[in-house]
C-alpha cells in the first residue's frame, strides 16, 4: 500500500471514529434533552453545541493531525483559525442536518425524532468530511506558501 493511500485510510478511519464519538455525544444529548422536556427541534440545537467540542478536539488532534504543528510559533493562530473554520463547517453541516431533521419530523412525526436524526446525520457526514479536510484543517489555508 502506498504511503499516500495508507495516510488517506488512516485519516478516513480517524474521521469515522471521531465522527462516531461526536455523533454518539450528539444523540445522547438529544435524547436527554427531549426526555427533560425540550421539543426535539430545540434539543437538536442544544445537542449540536455539546457535540461540537468532541468533534473539534478529536478532528484537530487526531483526524487532521494538527497537534504536531502546536510546537511551532503561531500554533495558537492555527488552532484558532481551525476552530473558526470547523465551527463554520459544522454550522453548515448542522444547518443541512437540522433542515433534514425537521423534514423528517414533519414526515414521520415528533415521536420518530431518533430515526429522523439518524437519517439526517448519515446524509451530511460526507460533506462535513470534505469541508474539514480541504478547508477547516487544511495546512495550506493557514499558511500559504510564498514564492
Amino acid at each position: 500500500m502506498s504511503a499516500a493511500l495508507s495516510a488517506a485510510a488512516r485519516q478516513a478511519g480517524c474521521f469515522a471514529l471521531v465522527g462516531a464519538a461526536a455523533a454518539a455525544t450528539h444523540f445522547a444529548a438529544l435524547v436527554l434533552l427531549v426526555r427533560a422536556g425540550l421539543a426535539p427541534q430545540w434539543g437538536n440545537v442544544g445537542a449540536f453545541a455539546v457535540a461540537f467540542a468532541v468533534s473539534f478536539a478529536g478532528h484537530y488532534r487526531f483526524t487532521f493531525r494538527q497537534a504536531r504543528a502546536d510546537a511551532n510559533a503561531g500554533a495558537r493562530g492555527r488552532w484558532l483559525a481551525s476552530l473558526w473554520r470547523w465551527l463554520a463547517s459544522s454550522l453548515c453541516g448542522f444547518a443541512l442536518n437540522h433542515a433534514l431533521f425537521l423534514a423528517g419530523l414533519r414526515l414521520l412525526g415528533p415521536a420518530a425524532y431518533q430515526a429522523a436524526w439518524l437519517a439526517a446525520t448519515a446524509l451530511v457526514t460526507l460533506a462535513t468530511f470534505a469541508l474539514g479536510k480541504f478547508w477547516a484543517f487544511s495546512h495550506e489555508t493557514h499558511h500559504p506558501q510564498r514564492g
